[in-house]
């Protein structure tokens, strides 16, 4: 918000806008004016003023004189405290009082003023994207001479002698600056970014200590008065510290998938949860030690991969350009970064939103030595962790041609159709009052067009009871899930069964800096996963778990794999990443995965032990373990592609009996 929008805020809610305009306010409503600015934002009208009026002076080449800015500052000051002002003088006699609030003073005030307001009469509010971090009464500039200091923030890194900081008050200024010079103003940037970081860190480990790790709150400034960290966060400024919190609110922000699965933390390897199971206990009485039921315990494990963030920043005239880009397009974010805040910010953003898919999609896969990996494969996420389920006869997914897929005509269909099994599969001693239904978020357009098709036109969708945020005819309340892409996912748990697990909060924020020659390299390192506490009763075959016939089962899910046609002897990866064989003609074998991306695992499942089709250890797959031959349906292999073009092999099943590449996948749990 600039100073323009500002003072047009205050003017609206004292309602003197329309007298601001016709330029008939009183030395009282001057004095209301002040006060209601300075309490509105934390900030003086004085200083914000003489900032706008040096920015403006900076853009066309002629600066204002710091005689100007101090008249400015007078006549305010003469406003607000006028008997204080009245009199004052240095010790060696001379006076200093300021300017008058009446007079010639006065008209030059209201001039400057009206300058600024004169653009809103006849004029609407201008539209603004919606905005990540929204104002806050907490300010984020300083009271320094902003001359001197970029924002008024007395710190090294907001020094106006610096390149960076000149950018940020007027981006055309860096063709008069000329090209970067590493080795003074390259030098500079790398070691105020060095410590920013450092402090950056530390801040995030107290903000966590203290138990002030919440996005919304710190994006309101509600922490702006807890500096207890400042000193030894080696900040040295409380308003480096409020942007510092900003900072970390904004990339908190993203952290969208926390809403709808918790994250456990404390996990440095692996985490077993224990389960208890208990048989009848009660019975008619009758004297004697006549004993009934049993406890028996099964414990569900989670784990964690290690995952990091290495990258490098440079060369300084690439960072300059992008961040002159951001200087012209980002109008409407209500806190400007300087050039080093930016990078970070920006990194972390990414790092985060990463996160977030990986959480969803993500798949551990170790990694090629010497070459970088796909984000996906950093940690497993709930897709591949439901499927790993169901891969050790914890779940039997529901199964049905019904709702294996779905279209835009038939989704409603697919999904009462869905629900309607689960509910006819639960026992006399089971229910899913506490179920929630978890969608595919994408094709919620399609579900509301199914829902106005079958049940109305006129359909409300607004509201928490909706038929947008529940199954018709039911109870069953739907979560909608992002980051699904095109998959026809569904599946029901209790929410908080499925958590998120890392071993120390915000460690992928603990970004470390180190200068090096024109570059300035950064990393993290931190460990992520995925696990259920429950799940349901363990079983070491397909045969015994269908017998189960979902007894004590946790999670449902439908089984969203893509029939193959028979006599197929490639795989279409654009149709989905779990596709079932049919029955063949004659002996067919897989040669390749077309449209297959990097970072996703394929499945390719025996549908049919009819000339069942089998994959030889050649060509795109000559560097899987060993040729691949079904022998009962059900049996698998998962693959992945890597840098090569070829696909590794993940795990297989062959004969009803799992293996995994303990090479590719060492942390599952049974591998080691």
């Amino acid at each position: 918000m600039n100073i323009k929008e500002r003072i047009q805020t205050v003017l609206q809610k004292l309602k003197l806008l329309d007298k601001a305009k016709a330029n008939q306010l009183t030395d009282e409503e001057w004095k209301q004016i002040v006060d209601s600015y300075k309490k509105e934002y934390q900030s003086t009208l004085q200083e914000d003023l003489a900032a706008d009026m040096a920015a403006q002076a900076a853009a066309v080449a002629a600066p204002i004189t710091q005689e100007q800015m101090n008249q400015v500052q007078g006549i305010l000051d003469s406003i607000v405290n006028p008997a204080q002002n009245a009199n004052t003088s240095d010790e060696e006699g001379t006076s200093s009082a300021p300017a008058q609030a009446t007079g010639e003073g006065m008209v030059q005030l209201a001039q400057a003023v009206q300058g600024l307001i004169s653009t809103m009469e006849n004029r609407a509010n201008e539209d603004r994207p919606i905005q990540t971090v929204t104002a806050t009464t907490a300010t984020f500039t300083g009271p320094a001479d902003r001359a001197k200091f970029l924002f008024g923030i007395e710190n090294p890194m907001f020094s106006m002698s610096e390149r960076w900081n000149q950018i940020t008050i007027n981006p055309a200024a860096a063709a008069g600056l000329g090209s970067w010079d590493e080795e003074t103003e390259g030098v500079a940037f790398r070691k105020q970014a060095v410590a920013f970081s450092r402090s950056l860190q530390k801040r995030y480990a107290y903000l966590h200590a203290n138990g002030m790790l919440d996005a919304k709150r710190l994006a309101a400034g509600e922490f702006g008065t807890n500096y207890e960290g400042v000193n030894t966060a080696g900040v040295g400024d409380q308003y480096v510290v409020l942007r510092q919190d900003a900072l970390i609110a904004r990339v908190l922000a993203k952290r969208d998938l926390t809403q709808y699965f918790p994250v456990r933390y404390g996990i440095q390897d692996h985490d077993l949860v224990f389960n208890a199971f208990f048989s009848e206990v009660s019975q008619a009485y009758q004297q004697g030690e006549i004993w009934k039921g049993d406890m028996k315990l099964e414990n569900e494990m989670g784990h964690v991969d290690d995952a990091m963030i290495k990258l490098k920043f440079g060369p300084m005239k690439e960072l300059e350009r992008m961040y002159i880009g951001y200087l012209n397009k980002e109008g409407s974010d209500p806190i400007k970064w300087n050039m080093i805040e930016f990078c970070i910010l920006n990194s972390l953003e990414t790092a985060q939103v990463e996160q977030n898919k990986r959480r969803m999609r993500g798949i551990y896969v170790k990694p090629e030595t010497g070459v970088a990996g796909s984000y996906l494969n950093a940690s497993t996420g709930i897709i591949y962790t439901l499927l790993r389920y169901v891969h050790e006869f914890k779940i039997l997914p529901h199964d049905d041609s019904a709702y294996r897929g779905y279209t835009d005509a038939d989704m409603l269909d697919a999904v009462q159709d869905f629900v309607s099994d689960i509910i006819t599969s639960c026992t006399e001693d089971m229910d899913i009052d506490n179920h929630v239904l978890y969608l595919n978020k994408t094709h919620q357009p399609w579900w509301i067009k199914n829902v106005r098709a079958k049940y109305g036109k006129d359909i409300d969708f607004t509201g928490p009871d909706s038929y947008k945020n529940i199954v018709p005819d039911t109870n069953v309340r739907i979560v909608w899930l992002p980051y699904l892409g095109q998959l026809p996912l569904m599946f029901m748990d209790i929410p908080g069964n499925l958590q998120f697990l890392e071993y120390i909060p915000g460690e992928m924020m603990s970004v470390k800096v180190k200068e090096d020659m024109e570059l300035l390299k950064a990393w993290s390192t931190w460990k992520e996963g995925c696990a259920a506490s429950f799940t349901g009763r363990r079983f070491d075959s397909l045969d015994k778990l269908k017998a189960n016939n979902y007894e004590w089962q946790q999670i449902f899910m439908n089984k969203p794999a893509v029939d193959m046609a028979a006599d197929a002897t490639t795989v279409d990866a654009s149709k989905g990443f779990w596709q079932i064989t049919a029955a063949n003609t004659a002996a067919k074998a897989i040669t390749d995965i077309t449209n297959a991306k990097a970072g996703v695992a394929y499945i390719i499942e025996c549908g049919a032990t009819d000339n069942a089709t089998t994959i030889a250890k050649a060509d795109k797959f000559a560097d899987i373990t060993e040729a691949y031959t079904p022998t009962k349906v059900g049996d698998y292999i998962m693959v992945i592609l890597n840098s090569k073009g070829n696909f590794l092999e993940l795990e297989r099943q062959v004969g009803g009996v799992r293996k995994v590449n303990a090479a590719l996948q060492p942390n599952i749990p049974g591998v080691r």
